[in-house]
């Protein structure tokens, strides 16, 4: 018998029972791939990190909803890399550790920032933005996501396919009340999904619930097991940049642009994302996601 350790650790929140709750599996090496995906399974949270050090200040993580291998995960990323710094497994620099993890969406840089001796927050590095077309409105997605209709969407700029990692249907809506009174047809939304080759329906609204915030966001993933998520880091990457390229957001002639994203409310685990997005000629052409965690659950897997 091999055991090993595994946690559950809540993302994109400073208290427990909040955020996105992800599996860590932090010393993972000798797992072959089908059990990986049974740990999936067992753990049913929408994705499990599975983490087993590369060379130093560089790990290789692969991620698994309970149903499939995903290239990227944004919450399970913050999960694994907030419980590497408590353990002090990164290298620590000042306030600043800089890590690297090697991914099947190719390797990308983490942050983690800390504040004496805890960390603070833990920021990932997102694959450059690719606006993949493909959006816009039609009976197919209006029946999968149960819109009553559009009445206010007049002024939005259309549904668009981005991937920051992970390609998923950027969709705005006029206000919160439209967003909420979503009731989706998840075998429909799962089949819209996979035709098209995306991960997720992920919908916003400029009209949040707290007064900083950018945007107020739900995110659809049936097509990959997850039904909705509390907190979305690949896709709020998407949003972000989402954001910048249709002017919601203003940089102000600035290089850089901070954003804050809600979700997870409607699920009753709300959930904060901090996102940033690097400028170039008022285009978004680097994207980073991040936020706090806390760890849930400690124990032994026995297989």
């Amino acid at each position: 018998m091999m055991t090993y350790r595994i946690l559950q650790v809540d993302a994109f929140t400073d208290q427990v029972f909040g955020g996105n709750p992800a599996g860590v599996v932090p010393e993972a090496e000798g797992l072959p791939d089908d059990q990986m995906q049974q740990v999936a399974r067992e753990m049913n949270v929408s994705e499990t990190a599975f983490v087993m050090e590369y060379e130093e200040d560089c790990f290789d993580v692969r991620f698994f909803t309970p149903t499939e291998e995903v290239d990227l995960c944004g919450h399970a990323t913050i999960a694994a890399f907030w419980l590497l710094a408590l353990e002090r497994r990164v290298k620590r620099r000042g306030d600043r550790s800089t890590v690297h993890q090697r991914t099947r969406a190719g390797q990308l840089q983490v942050d983690i920032h800390y504040r004496g001796d805890h960390p603070t927050r833990v920021m990932m590095t997102q694959v450059p933005p690719r606006f993949m077309g493909g959006g816009g409105w039609g009976p197919e997605l209006e029946d999968a996501l149960g819109l009553l209709g559009r009445d206010g969407f007049s002024h939005m700029p259309l549904p668009e396919v981005i991937s920051t990692g992970l390609p998923d249907l950027i969709v705005p809506f006029p206000n919160r009340q439209s967003l909420w009174s979503l009731s989706p047809d998840l075998p429909a939304l799962a089949d819209f999904c996979r035709k098209r080759g995306i991960i997720s329906v992920h919908c916003f609204t400029l009209d949040t619930l707290n007064e900083g915030s950018t945007a107020h966001c739900r995110d659809f993933s049936p097509a990959v097991g997850v039904p909705e998520e509390a907190a979305t880091g690949t896709a709020s990457g998407a949003t972000a940049a989402y954001l910048v390229r249709h002017g919601l957001v203003d940089p102000g002639g600035a290089d850089l642009v901070a954003m804050t994203l809600e979700q997870g409310h409607i699920l009753d685990r709300p959930s904060t994302i901090y996102a940033e997005a690097d400028i170039e000629e008022g285009q978004p052409i680097g994207i980073r996601v991040g936020g706090e965690a806390r760890v849930v659950i400690d124990g032994v897997l026995r297989i």
